[in-house]
């Protein structure tokens, strides 16, 4: 019976540590539990260069593409004529109303029986765009003012006095002008020729240069030009002349006595004769040519 016991003994101590075995591990309530991230957190990686910034272009870095000038009608105030003188004006392409030196001002007149409109209409202000873009002229003003009588010559008209103590003054005043003497040009055609001669040389201080185109002048214009030569110091404060004229022109031999008038008085001058008569195709053809000569005398503000 003993050994009965002692083997029933044996096999209950055997089943208790078969049992143990198997049982789970026990965490202990107090330990915290640690989770381990399946991923790891993904680090930044610095870019390998630094983007340059891009400047946004302002209204100062954007040049001017303008090609065509404007024109601009003004009434000009004057008490030395019954009106206001109308007056066009051309203003060159990207015109800059506040420049460091100014622009050079041509003053163009027309001819008898005719508006200041004519030089728009004989292309030009057209010409001068064209000219001035393709870097052949410098860009300058040109005022067109109208002449409201045609027949009185300087003795009675005050045209030329509306001119010299009004209308160049508001040029002057309200446009970005070169104000020295060898900026200014005066320049006409027939009549508006006559004027330009006579303004010339009765204020040469103000005229470096003056345009005869096609010019029979007015009676008693050369006795006029010889008191000036008189009075002045010297022949190169008196303007020099661009004259040219059409080869069938009507008034050929009042302008061919002028050019002798002005060789025989050492007055400089510049002389051409085309094929032509005196009508508007003849100035007409030969608008191109008047810009260059005027560009050409106009000097570098300072010089003189």
């Amino acid at each position: 019976m003993r050994r009965i016991f002692l083997i029933v003994i044996a096999i209950y101590l055997l089943t208790l540590l078969a049992g143990c075995r198997a049982l789970p591990a026990v965490v202990p309530a107090t330990q915290p539990v640690v989770e381990t991230p399946t991923t790891q957190p993904v680090t930044p990686i610095p870019p390998t260069s630094t983007p340059t910034p891009t400047n946004t272009p302002t209204s100062m870095d954007i040049p001017c593409r303008a090609s065509k000038g404007s024109i601009v009608d003004v009434e000009i105030p004057t008490d030395q004529i019954n009106r206001p003188v109308n007056t066009k004006i051309y203003l060159p392409p990207c015109y800059d109303g506040d420049p460091l030196a100014g622009y050079p001002v041509l003053y163009m007149l027309h001819g008898q029986a005719a508006m200041n409109d004519q030089w728009v209409r004989l292309g030009l202000t057209g010409a001068a765009d064209e000219l001035i873009n393709q870097g052949k002229i410098r860009p300058f003003i040109i005022v067109m003012p109208f002449e409201i009588t045609w027949t009185p010559g300087p003795e009675e008209s005050k045209f030329d006095e509306a001119l010299i103590t009004d209308v160049i003054p508001y040029i002057d005043t309200h446009y970005a002008t070169c104000i020295e003497r060898g900026c200014r040009a005066v320049g006409g055609l027939s009549r508006g020729g006559n004027w330009a001669v006579y303004l010339g040389f009765a204020y040469p201080e103000l005229f470096s240069t003056v345009g005869a185109h096609s010019t029979p002048l007015f009676y008693g214009e050369v006795a006029r030009i010889s008191q000036a030569l008189d009075e002045a110091a010297m022949v190169d404060d008196l303007p020099y002349v661009l004259m040219d004229m059409g080869s069938k022109d009507d008034d050929r031999a009042n302008v061919q006595a002028f050019r002798t008038f002005l060789e025989t008085k050492g007055i400089l001058f510049d002389y051409h004769q085309f094929e032509g008569r005196h009508e508007e195709s003849y100035w007409a053809a030969h608008v191109a040519d008047y810009l260059k000569w005027y560009s050409d005398r106009f000097i570098t503000p300072g010089d003189d």
